[in-house]
This record gives C-alpha cells, sequence and structure tokens, in this order.
C-alpha cells in the first residue's frame, strides 16, 4: 500500500466490499456458493496489492502444510541428486512443496534434520536412513507423521521404496566372472547397518559361491588411507581378481586409490561398483556399475507418501524397482 501498511486479509475484505470469512473462502478454493461478481471483484483487489497470505495463518486454518521434508546421506552424489528430482516432479504435480536436508550418514544430524522439520509442520517424510534408523521412526510416529523409507527396508516400517540389491548384484557379479576372473575381492562399508548393504553383501557373495570363486571381505571407511586400499587389492593380483565395492560413496574413493593399478584393467583387475553415472561412463578405464533407477525411487516414494497423506485407499505399502546393470571397460 502507498502508506506503507501492510496489506492484510481484512484490506482485502474492506476495499472489495466483503467479510473477511468470504475472502477466506476465496483463497481456499471454496467459492461454489459465491457469485460471478464477487470472485471477480475479490481476484482483483488481491492483484492490485499482489497480495499473498501468510503461510502460518494459512497452516493454522487448513490443518496442514504441504510440506514434505526429504532427509538423504548425502546430497553432493549423483544418486540423491536424481532422486530428490524425482520427489520433486511428483510434488509440484502434487501441490506440495519439499524441505531437503542431509544428514552426512550420521544419526545426530538426521534425527536435527528431523526435528527441524517436525518444527516447521510437514506433512510427512521422506527419509534414507543413516542406518538403524528406528530412533528417528519413533520420532516420527510420535508426531503424527507418516514416513517412506527410500533406499532401505529397515524392520518395523510399513511404507518403503528399494531397489532388487541382492538380484541385481547377483547376475552383475556372475556377468563379471564368467569373463574369467579366479578371485572376488569384496571391498563395503559396514554392511550391517542398512538391508540394501546387506543385500548387496549377500548377493556378491552368493555369486562367487555358485561360480566356485573365491571371495574375501573387508570392511572399508571413509578413513581408510588410499595406500591400504592399494595394497590389499594388489596383494590379490596373483590371479585375476574382480573387485565389488557396492557402496556408491565409496566407489570413487577405491577408484581413486587403485589409480597406480589402472594398467591392469581389465586383464588382471576388474572393478565393479554402483551407480556414479556421472563419471563411471567417462573415466579411463570406464566403470561397470549397477546403476539404481533413483529418480523413479524418488518418485515412487513421493506418489506413494502423498497417497498415504490423502488417505487413499488401497494404496500399495511398498515397492522394489529394478536396478541397470552396465558392463564397461573396468572389467
Amino acid at each position: 500500500m502507498s502508506d506503507g501498511k501492510r496489506v492484510t486479509i481484512q484490506t482485502i475484505a474492506a476495499e472489495a466490499q466483503v467479510s473477511k470469512s468470504t475472502v477466506s473462502c476465496f483463497l481456499n478454493g471454496k467459492t461454489e456458493r459465491m457469485s460471478e461478481e464477487t470472485r471477480q471483484r475479490i481476484a482483483a483487489v488481491i492483484k492490485k496489492y499482489d497480495y499473498r497470505p501468510s503461510a502460518a495463518a494459512r497452516l493454522l486454518t487448513a490443518g496442514h502444510s504441504c510440506l514434505l521434508g526429504v532427509v538423504v546421506c548425502d546430497i553432493t552424489n549423483g544418486f540423491a541428486n536424481r532422486l530428490v528430482k524425482g520427489v520433486a516432479q511428483v510434488c509440484r504435480e502434487g501441490g506440495y512443496q519439499i524441505l531437503v536436508g542431509t544428514s552426512e550418514y550420521g544419526p545426530e544430524a538426521e534425527r536435527l534434520q528431523l526435528e527441524r522439520m517436525i518444527d516447521m509442520k510437514v506433512d510427512g517424510v521422506i527419509l534414507q536412513p543413516t542406518g538403524l534408523p528406528g530412533d528417528s521412526i519413533e520420532l516420527l510416529r510420535r508426531a503424527d507423521i507418516p514416513v517412506v523409507c527410500i533406499d532401505s527396508k529397515p524392520e518395523g516400517v510399513p511404507y518403503w521404496v528399494a531397489t532388487n540389491n541382492y538380484e541385481a548384484t547377483r547376475e552383475a557379479v556372475k556377468a563379471c566372472l564368467a569373463s574369467g576372473y579366479r578371485r572376488c575381492l569384496l571391498l563395503s562399508a559396514e554392511p550391517n547397518l542398512l538391508t540394501s548393504r546387506q543385500e548387496r553383501f549377500q548377493g556378491c557373495l552368493d555369486a562367487a559361491k555358485a561360480a566356485g570363486v573365491p571371495c574375501s571381505e573387508s570392511i572399508i571407511n571413509a578413513e581408510t588411507p588410499p595406500e591400504e586400499i592399494h595394497s590389499m587389492v594388489e596383494q590379490s593380483l596373483s590371479e585375476k581378481t574382480l573387485v565389488f565395492v557396492p557402496n556408491c560413496w565409496l566407489l570413487p574413493k577405491i577408484f581413486q586409490a587403485l589409480a597406480p593399478l589402472h594398467v591392469q584393467i581389465p586383464e588382471r583387475l576388474g572393478v565393479l561398483g554402483f551407480d556414479n553415472e556421472e563419471w563411471a561412463g567417462f573415466s579411463v578405464p570406464s566403470v561397470s556399475t549397477i546403476v539404481q533407477p533413483a529418480f523413479q525411487e524418488g518418485a515412487t516414494a513421493a506418489a506413494l507418501l502423498i497417497d498415504n497423506i490423502r488417505s487413499k485407499p488401497n494404496i500399495p505399502a511398498n515397492a522394489t524397482l529394478d536396478c541397470e546393470i552396465v558392463l564397461r571397460g573396468s572389467t
């Protein structure tokens, strides 16, 4: 307004010569009982002042925020990028906004993100768990906020979207071993924290066993020095060895640690990993990967969550999507 005063719903009502409740109904799309002349008069005043109602006030009136929280482990990796894009597309179509947080693989950070989202009155949460998410799930349950877990199937969580980790890993490792690898080296983050890790871990072990190929396992974390990774792989190269890395964040670390051995790929050394499509096809040598349909995972999780919030009947409790095996120069 020209005098600097804040435009309120009372301002709109007075200038449009209607009641505040009539303006409120207009803003909430409840115009069935209004005449066309009244609707046009209110709309003209709203346009004149470019009026936007308070989100907090609308939340108190409507009882929901049209906000969904999305918590991923690492927003910088390609998997999370595509996942969030899938969520965002479905939310736009469904009239929801998203709040994105990252846990950096830490349960305390995960809980902090969720507490903030609860304070902001999100209608639901899509969660990529950092590990055993029992405390996080209980926190959301007490706040009466529905949650869909993604990329994992935690015990006691009815709604989740995951991929066929076990089957895809078994088939990919089987295909690679058929190229003549006589040893398998499984370099993984702690597998028991997430069901997705457990499935990939077991899929590799079972494929190696079926092929009659010995498979040794080593647990790698963010602090494992590159020299140690290089040494354990080099010691295995007395026979043609396949290295399988089931964690997308770990694959670049290991691939870089093995740089002095790249000249032996794929004749003596093979490398198979998960995701990392943003670089795996362009590296030298290019890297074979099992690719998760991250965009579809995000879209499916968002659709499932919105249907849950809207209490649609007969909605599915979960979904398992198929990965794609992409074999390249490293195997």
